[in-house]
């Protein structure tokens, strides 16, 4: 339907769009009581090939890893009657807690005792046992198979206990409760003690981080809010023009968590910048909307003809910005990843829930009884002092253009060329809490065990073979011999360390395999399935990112697979976990966006030259629109040491839609310009004039409101809101330098020009 017709049909069916308005935000309410929250790690990369099958397979074989929680108690020394007494108030406390499956610590490891035969009793002495006794068991420990570097460090004064949670698949509200709980216990039983303890692992982890994007998010919002109520605020100088600018993006913001609630589609890590990102897109448009609005009245227009008017001049370029991006970030659905996927389809749906949202609330609020007060004395002097700001550059430039255009061309180029030396990156601590106990704790069991997450190696044999059966011992040793050739890992842990605890004849692991049964079946079951045949090597790993975990995996499975077809045929080994995934899929998740990116270039490109009707527009908006990426890119490669991670690149998607937008409604003036029979020069000159007011009130709103996230304890969102500023400010350069320059060497064809 053409413009002309649309705002006419608008105002005739005014009570229609108020109803829609209505049945919307009713709708949304509920959603949003229905939204939920998801950081499960495994969903997060969950994608539809052979490595997160296998992770799958070995949770509903072994049990997910994302239910321990690892208390690490550090002390001087943990062999001494005092220090006992307390490490098993706390157990004991620990495991009567609701929800706790089990609790394992060395108070569960026993020892031999000499000139007793097959005799065990358990490692650590009596709370009443001499020094002696306490000494005897400190240098037994520091030998232990089961001990060693897996519960108790070299010096002797770390130590672990894991509390395994009841269930899988939690929900943050569901494991809230529990570690609250145990860290009451923790609370009590520490105070005044000289025990300090670190509670992490993946359970509190994901609490931490919950809380961290949920405090981040609102402060994000409403300094956001903030900022740009000021700004509008300032440069309107009227309340009823900033509500009504406010208006439409906040509906918007608030129809989109609201369809994402009533879809089922929970918020994680990776899609927690939509509301943001939905406010940003329904802000610029809003702005475009009262500009116009202030710039009719100031003409003399009433409230309803300009809000009229406006609609006209603005619905198909807010239309195109709105489609233009909703099909940038479509894109992502031909994505592998299943949370890329989904993430494309929510930012497509809010970018065209928010322009309903602008369309219907602007202009009806402007036409309203608000509308005669969103005007007055500056509307017009407002577009003169923000044409003063610009009129000496934009001089210089459209006198200079060609160069100018070359430059950008050149620069943009030189931007891409140090760009591609970014590498894909993704560390769990980038989405912590900088300085939270769970991230110091983390570190801390880094340094004294190799890592707080754990990889597996799952070895399967043929059914010729048992678990005693020396092919198989013998197999899993290998994979022990490997492992322990990578540095970066953690001593390795499997049913060879068990059976070495277990009463057995000398060099023979095979004779205590029947004294297996001893070991509580919980625990049993998460390193051997005899009924399966298959059996686990787990191997503590460092949260230490892809650059430097990708290599050493693959070589751990290069080898692996070498000594399965040298030495074991018939055997089976595959390489998994959580951190496993993530390395690998990571990079996945990172090309995804990339191509998304090229694939919302060439759409949007496609989308411009169609509606335009002109393929050299349709160029001319591809530079203005891959600077700011390129600059975002550079800046992170200086910033970040060349490190690529899955929220530089959301930025890069972000400020994609931003600098579009800006960008199709600079053109769109600039063509109103020369069809009002204007050269091209100053057809340039007025855009400028009539444009630069929003373009400029949109940058500093939106920088001040992005800006805001740069104090956020949350790495992640730090590096977002350092890059997007960045972006931010190399959009406006590019739509206020660069795009007149092109448009003044190739607004206009040969033929136009002489036309005219």
């Amino acid at each position: 339907m053409p413009a002309s017709r649309f705002d006419s049909l608008f105002f005739r069916l005014r009570s229609g769009f108020v109803l829609v308005a209505i049945v919307l935000t009713a709708v949304s309410g509920w959603g949003l009581t229905q939204l939920q929250f998801n950081d499960n790690l495994a969903d997060f990369f969950k994608a539809e090939n052979e490595d997160y099958k296998t992770l799958v397979q070995f949770f509903n074989d072994f049990g997910a890893d994302d239910t321990s929680c690892l208390l690490v108690l550090t002390t001087d020394d943990w062999f001494q009657a005092n220090k006992a007494s307390l490490l098993r108030d706390l157990c004991s406390e620990l495991v009567e807690l609701p929800n706790i499956a089990s609790v394992y610590s060395m108070l569960d490891v026993r020892r031999p005792v000499p000139g007793l035969g097959r005799t065990q009793r358990p490692l650590m002495p009596r709370n009443a046992a001499t020094p002696e006794s306490f000494a005897i068991a400190r240098e037994t420990a520091l030998t232990h198979p089961l001990v060693k570097g897996h519960l108790l460090s070299a010096d002797g004064t770390t130590t672990l206990v894991m509390v395994r949670l009841e269930g899988r698949d939690l929900a943050v509200g569901e494991v809230q409760p529990t570690v609250d709980a145990v860290q009451a216990v923790i609370d009590r039983l520490m105070e005044g003690s000289e025990v300090h303890v670190g509670f992490t692992g993946i359970p509190r982890l994901r609490v931490d981080i919950y809380h961290a994007i949920r405090r981040d998010q609102l402060v994000f919002l409403a300094f956001g809010a903030s900022c740009a109520v000021l700004i509008a605020f300032v440069l309107f100088r009227r309340l009823a023009a900033v509500f009504i600018v406010c208006v439409g993006p906040a509906m918007g913001t608030l129809w989109t968590l609201g369809a994402l609630g009533a879809v089922g589609e929970p918020i994680n890590t990776f899609n927690s910048i939509l509301p943001a990102l939905v406010m940003v897109i329904g802000f610029t448009d809003s702005v475009h909307f009262m500009v116009e609005i202030r710039r009719l009245q100031g003409e003399g227009k009433s409230p309803r003809e300009s809000a009229q008017i406006a609609l006209r001049h603005l619905i198909l370029p807010c239309g195109l910005a709105s489609v233009t991006t909703a099909v940038g970030f479509g894109s992502l659905m031909v994505a592998e990843m299943d949370v890329i996927q989904r993430f494309g389809a929510a930012c497509a749906a809010g970018a065209i829930l928010n322009f309903i949202a602008v369309v219907i609330f602007i202009p009806l609020l402007a036409s309203s009884r608000l509308g005669h007060h969103v005007a007055g004395g500056t509307a017009v002097s407002m577009e003169d002092r923000t044409y003063g700001l610009f009129r000496i550059v934009v001089g210089w430039i459209t006198k200079h253009s060609r160069p100018v255009a070359i430059l950008g061309c050149v620069g943009t180029i030189g931007l891409v060329a140090i760009a591609l030396q970014l590498e894909p990156e993704n560390r769990i601590q980038e989405s912590m809490p900088t300085g939270s106990e769970s991230y110091r704790s983390l570190v801390k069991c880094e340094e004294q065990f190799g890592g707080a997450l754990s990889s597996y190696v799952v070895v399967e044999w043929p059914e010729r073979y048992e678990l005693q059966s020396y092919e198989v011992l013998q197999a899993i040793a290998d994979v022990h011999s490997i492992l322990n050739d990578q540095p970066e890992f953690g001593p390795p842990f499997s049913v060879l360390n068990v059976l070495a605890a277990l009463p057995h004849r000398q060099g023979q692991l095979a004779s205590a395999v029947p004294y297996l049964s001893r070991v509580p079946t919980e625990l049993r079951n998460t390193f051997v399935q005899t009924d399966l045949r298959k059996a686990v090597v787990r191997v503590q790993t460092p949260d230490s990112g892809c650059r430097e975990l990708k290599p050493v995996l693959a070589r751990s499975e290069e080898r692996i697979q070498a000594m399965v077809q040298d030495k074991h045929p018939g055997f089976s080994m595959s390489l998994t976990g959580s951190p496993v995934l993530a390395v690998r899929n990571v990079h996945l998740v990172i090309v995804d966006l990339c191509k998304s990116l090229t694939v919302a270039s060439v759409l949007i490109f496609g989308v411009m030259t169609i509606v335009f009707r002109s393929i050299r527009r349709g160029l001319i908006s591809l530079l203005p629109n891959v600077f700011p990426l390129a600059a975002a890119a550079a800046m992170l490669v200086f910033l970040r040491d060349s490190a690529l991670e899955i929220s530089s690149v959301i930025t890069f998607s972000v400020c994609l839609g931003i600098a579009v937008d800006d960008t199709i409604h600079f053109i769109s003036r600039f063509d109103r310009e020369l069809k009002a029979g204007q050269e091209v020069h100053e057809a340039v000159q007025q855009s400028v004039a009539k444009v630069g007011a929003a373009l400029l009130v949109t940058t500093i709103t939106l920088i001040g409101g992005f800006g805001a996230g740069a104090f956020s304890k949350l790495p992640a969102l730090r590096s977002f809101a350092v890059l997007s500023c960045v972006a931010l400010a190399a959009a406006l350069l590019a739509d206020v330098l660069i795009l007149p320059a092109l448009l003044v060497c190739f607004g206009k064809s040969r033929r136009e020009q002489r036309a005219n």
